[in-house]
């Protein structure tokens, strides 16, 4: 079976960060680069970040089967080709709850979620500096669905605190704690 690490939790918690934070430090890791087809933010980068798709390239890749999971949201699609995945490491990933929730009916996989928990505050302030010129209007909109979105969460997962001045390599603790690290048989 293919291992995934799901990452989800709210916007600002850090699961890209933390995503990154693994795949660069931990051997035997795959980083999910999943695709969309929303706007490219200041900071990210086509083929690191997403694969940024038309939306005819996007229902190309669901016609043809070849998305795990997909899902609209705010008139944009996301989701994660087969092909971002490596059989033979553990792949790590930041889904969304609906895709973690698909990801967990793949009889082909084993999924992990692992919720990023963090304060409001520290959420907001990583929101408001992460561009240049910070959307405030769509960070508070996010904030608001967020409140929603996290209430009840319909499977089992496992718990990383990621707050103010958190040494990102705790992650990696948690993780071998939770023994989600082990090698691939």
């Amino acid at each position: 079976m293919i291992k995934i690490i799901a990452l989800f939790g709210p916007s600002g918690s850090g699961k890209d960060t933390l995503a990154k934070y693994i795949t660069n430090n931990v051997e035997n890791t795959h980083e999910i680069i999943s695709c969309t087809t929303r706007p490219k933010r200041d900071y990210e980068i086509d083929k690191v970040d997403y694969y940024f798709l038309t939306d005819e390239q996007f229902g190309e890749k669901v016609l043809n089967g070849s998305m795990l999971e997909a899902i609209s949201f705010r008139d944009w699609f996301y989701g994660t080709p087969l092909e971002a995945l490596d059989e033979n490491k553990i792949n790590i990933g930041v889904f969304n709850i609906q895709g973690i929730e698909c990801l967990l009916k793949d009889s082909r996989l084993e999924v992990y979620p692992v919720y990023i928990a963090c304060e409001d505050n520290i959420r907001l302030f990583r929101s408001l500096n992460r561009e240049a010129n910070p959307d405030c209007e769509e960070i508070c909109r996010r904030f608001l669905t967020d409140l929603r979105d996290f209430e009840d969460i319909p499977f089992e997962y496992y718990t990383h605190y990621n707050g103010n001045k958190v040494d990102p390599g705790w992650i990696v603790s948690d993780l071998k704690n939770w023994g989600l690290l082990s090698k691939i048989d």
